[in-house]
């Protein structure tokens, strides 16, 4: 099986409530399908959701993607047999070195044509699944007033969900009386965690002072802190990893192998969360899962706000992780209006089903690709 064409495919699609960060405000998903052709008529499909412009690199713009797919890698890796996964991504590394999300939309497609040639889930190819059933945590709500807060949080936990994740990080008082809401509306029992994704680098903080800000969170029995401090903060971050009781994830600290091993010998983070299209694929992030259990550091994985071929990118790779000890997070696709593939995840009373379809699980189906199809 050889790959005679590669198109990618910039999207937007509706979300059922907006997306809001103490860094950003989405109403939509954007974001970019790879589809990648055969000469033995198979299709397969890679999607990496894009960043908020104003903070994101470059590499993670709609538009660059869209550009390095189609202008960089598919020039160079068009003829080669999709399961050459080595060979393909060192070809990508060559010619598109940094540009990660771009490289993840090949992987993922790239397993979904070797799943379907051979008729087995992407999980079956890469080590087979250590569990029937995945908890996740319900899908980020983002920041809003407490009271509306609490009440989107009560509505999901009688839905069935037993994790609840929570996006903090504008002010102190505003992060205590959000805590301080959701817990009256949920009770004692419910684990949350919370993410700030860099916010508090970005409003002046370093260690010494997010120290306060963290500790007064403390009360509320959180089960994990994500990303306080900027991605390149290693040492800030081991600072407040080993100061405060709760855990600490590391997420954009960790885009590579090499950032991998960096946190885990600093001692930077008491887990490791891999997002596929931060790191590159699937292929990579079985790699930086191999360091971590070598390491005995937890991980956590999932994007909650990417497309349903992410997600189920994603679940395929949680689903055979013997040390994935927290909730997943590959809920973005709960909060679309729409998407551009049929098939792909179950959920049943907050916990992910195994996947059982060939490959990713999903079916393109081209007539939305093209509805949802932006400028980009």
């Amino acid at each position: 099986m050889k790959i005679t064409k590669i198109s990618a495919y910039p999207i937007e699609v509706e979300m059922k409530l907006p997306y809001t960060t103490a860094l950003v405000h989405r109403t939509k998903s954007s974001s970019v399908v790879t589809v990648v052709e055969t000469d033995a008529g198979l299709t397969g499909v890679g999607q990496a959701t894009t960043s908020a412009p104003l903070y994101a690199p470059f590499e993670q713009y709609q538009a660059a993607i869209a550009a390095v797919i189609e202008q960089k890698i598919a020039p160079a890796i068009v003829g080669m047999d999709p399961f050459d996964l080595e060979a393909i991504h060192d070809r990508m590394q060559r010619i598109a070195r940094g540009h990660l999300y771009a490289q993840a939309t090949i992987d993922m497609a790239c397993h979904d044509l070797m799943g379907l040639s051979t008729g087995l889930p992407v999980y079956k190819l890469i080590g087979g699944a250590v569990r029937e059933r995945l908890p996740l945590y319900a899908p980020h709500l983002g920041i809003m007033a407490p009271e509306l807060l609490a009440e989107h949080a009560r509505k999901y936990v009688e839905e069935g969900f037993a994790y609840l994740n929570l996006r903090l990080g504008s002010s102190q008082r505003d992060d205590i009386a959000t805590l301080k809401a959701v817990r009256e509306a949920v009770g004692d029992e419910i684990p949350i965690g919370v993410d700030f994704s860099q916010s508090l680098h970005f409003s002046g903080y370093r260690a010494d002072t997010a120290l306060k800000h963290l500790r007064s969170l403390e009360p509320f029995d959180l089960l994990a802190i994500e990303q306080p401090l900027a991605d390149w903060d290693i040492e800030g971050s081991a600072r407040i990893a080993d100061a405060i009781d709760t855990p600490i994830i590391a997420d954009e600290s960790v885009k590579t192998l090499e950032d991998a091993l960096r946190v885990i010998e600093r001692r930077a983070a008491d887990i490791i969360k891999i997002k596929i299209m931060k790191v590159g694929g699937i292929y990579p992030a079985r790699k930086i899962a191999a360091l971590c259990q070598a390491a005995a550091m937890p991980m956590t994985v999932g994007n909650g706000i990417a497309g349903m071929i992410a997600n189920s990118a994603e679940a395929h790779f949680a689903f055979t992780l013997p040390n994935l000890k927290l909730p997943g997070e590959m809920n973005g696709f709960r909060r679309a209006h729409n998407d551009v593939v049929d098939g792909g995840l179950s959920v049943d009373r907050g916990d992910l089903l195994l996947p059982t379809a060939p490959g990713l699980g999903v079916r393109l189906d081209r007539d939305r690709l093209q509805k949802f199809r932006s400028a980009a």
